[in-house]
C-alpha cells in the first residue's frame, strides 16, 4: 500500500492529517474487516454456483458407477380350459456383447472424469473471480483515500491562490478554476463512494450474504506474482476435452458394435391341467441388426463424425490457450515493469517534488501554478499507478484459469 501521509498546510503552521481507507469511508455504513482468506473460504463453502457444478459432478460420478445391462423381464402367465387352471412364469433377458458393454461403460467414466474437471475448472474461475473482486473492493477504497488526498492538495493550494490574489484579475480566475475543480471532485469522490458499495453488495452475492447488511472493509491487498509457466501447461479446460474425446471414442466403438447381434434368454415353465401336461422350455435367440443395415450404418457413421469433432476440438482448444496464454504473460510481465518504473521511481520523485514545493510561497501566477501541478502531481500519480495494478491483477486472474489441473 501506498503511504498515505498528506500534508495540509495552513498559512503560516502545518496540519498533518494522516488518511486511510477507514477514514475514507467514514461516511459510510459501518465496515466490518474482511480478510482475502477468509473471504474465499467463505466462497468456497456458501458459493451456489459452486455447490451446482459440485453435485452436477456427483451425479456424474454415480451414473458413471455399474455396467449398463437391460432389466430382466419376468411375467406370470394363466392358462384356463375345460379340465381346470394351469399357473406359468416367464423369465427373459437380453445380454449385449461384453465389448459393448465394456465401452459403453468406459464412455460413462469418461463423462464423469470431464464433468468432474469442469467442475474444477468451475471453482478455479469462482475462486479467481472471487480474488480479483476482493481486489476490486480494495481498489476502490485506495482509490477514494487518494481523491480524499487529492482534495486535500487542492484546498491547501486554494488557501495559497487566495492569500495570493489581492486585486490581480489573473490570479481570481486561478482561484475560481481550482474551486470548480474541487466541485467536480466532490462529484468524483461520490462516484467513487457508489462504485465501493456495488463491489460490496457484489461480494454479497458470491459467498450467499443478504447485502443489506453487508459492508465489508478488504485489507491491504499484497501484489500477486506471475505463475510459474510449468503450471500453465496443462490447463483444466484441455484436461476437459480430452476426457471427451475418450468419452465420444467409446461411444463410436459401442455404435461399430450394433452391427453384431445380441443374445437373447429366455426360460418358460408352465403347470399341468388334466388336458395339457406340465411342461418348461429354454430358449436362447439372438438379434439380426445387419437385416436393416441403415440403422446400425447411420449410428455407426454418426459417432465416427462426432469422434472427429472431437479431435478439432481439442486440437483447437490447444491452439486458443496457447495464444491467450502467450499473451498474457507478455502482458503481466509488461504491466508489472511499469508498476516497478511508478513505484521505485516516479512516486519517490512526485513526492520529494511536492515536499519542496510546500516550502516554497508563490509570488505570481505561474509559481502558482507550478505549486498546484506539484502538490497535485503525487496523489494524480497514486491513482495511475492503482489503476495500473489494476490491469495487472486483471491479467493475473486470467492466467491464474489456465494453471494445470494437477496443481490443485
Amino acid at each position: 500500500m501506498f503511504k498515505q501521509l498528506f500534508f495540509l498546510k495552513f498559512i503560516p503552521c502545518f496540519l498533518f492529517i494522516n488518511w486511510s481507507p477507514s477514514q475514507a469511508l467514514a461516511n459510510l455504513e459501518k465496515t466490518e474487516p474482511l480478510s482475502l482468506e477468509q473471504f474465499l473460504s467463505s466462497v468456497k463453502n456458501q458459493n451456489l454456483n459452486l455447490k451446482v457444478e459440485k453435485t452436477s459432478a456427483q451425479a456424474a460420478k454415480e451414473a458413471s458407477a455399474g455396467i449398463s445391462l437391460p432389466a430382466p423381464m419376468i411375467g406370470i402367465t394363466q392358462i384356463q380350459d375345460q379340465s381346470g387352471n394351469a399357473n406359468g412364469i416367464e423369465i427373459s433377458q437380453t445380454i449385449p456383447l461384453p465389448s459393448a458393454l465394456s465401452h459403453e461403460h468406459s464412455a460413462r467414466e469418461s463423462e464423469a472424469k470431464a464433468k468432474g474437471a469442469t467442475s474444477n475448472q468451475r471453482q478455479r474461475e469462482v475462486l479467481s473471480e472471487a480474488k480479483l473482486l476482493y481486489f476490486n473492493l480494495w481498489k476502490s477504497q485506495e482509490r477514494l483515500t487518494f481523491l480524499q488526498e487529492k482534495k486535500v492538495a487542492l484546498l491547501d493550494h486554494l488557501k495559497l491562490a487566495r492569500a495570493t490574489t489581492r486585486s490581480d484579475s489573473f490570479l481570481k480566475i486561478h482561484t475560481l478554476k481550482v474551486e470548480a475543480d474541487l466541485d467536480l471532485l466532490e462529484n468524483e469522490i461520490t462516484q467513487s463512494e457508489l462504485e465501493n458499495r456495488e463491489k460490496q453488495i457484489q461480494l454479497a452475492e458470491l459467498i450467499n450474504r443478504d447485502e443489506k447488511n453487508f459492508h465489508p472493509l478488504a485489507l491491504e491487498f499484497p501484489e500477486s506474482s506471475v505463475p510459474n509457466e510449468n503450471l500453465l501447461k496443462s490447463p483444466l479446460s484441455l484436461e476437459i476435452k480430452r476426457h471427451e474425446l475418450e468419452s465420444l471414442k467409446a461411444r463410436e466403438q459401442v455404435a461399430r458394435g450394433s452391427w453384431f447381434p445380441e443374445i437373447s434368454l429366455r426360460y418358460r415353465q408352465m403347470g399341468g391341467t388334466q388336458m395339457n401336461p406340465r411342461f418348461s422350455e429354454a430358449m436362447i435367440g439372438v438379434t439380426l441388426p445387419f437385416v436393416f443395415f441403415w440403422e446400425p450404418q447411420a449410428s455407426s457413421g454418426k459417432a465416427a463424425a462426432e469422434t472427429l469433432q472431437g479431435e478439432f476440438s481439442l486440437s483447437q482448444e490447444q491452439r486458443q490457450v496457447e495464444t491467450k496464454r502467450s499473451i498474457l504473460i507478455a502482458r503481466a510481465l509488461s504491466f508489472k515493469k511499469q508498476l516497478t518504473q511508478l513505484k521505485e521511481k516516479l512516486l519517490p520523485k512526485a513526492e520529494n517534488r511536492m515536499r519542496l514545493v510546500r516550502n516554497l510561497a508563490p509570488r505570481d501566477l505561474e509559481t502558482l501554478q507550478d505549486h498546484r501541478e506539484a502538490m497535485e502531481a503525487y496523489p494524480e500519480l497514486k491513482l495511475k499507478t492503482l489503476e495500473m495494478r489494476g490491469q495487472y491483477e486483471e491479467t493475473i486472474s486470467a492466467l491464474e484459469k489456465f494453471i494445470s489441473g494437477d496443481s490443485q
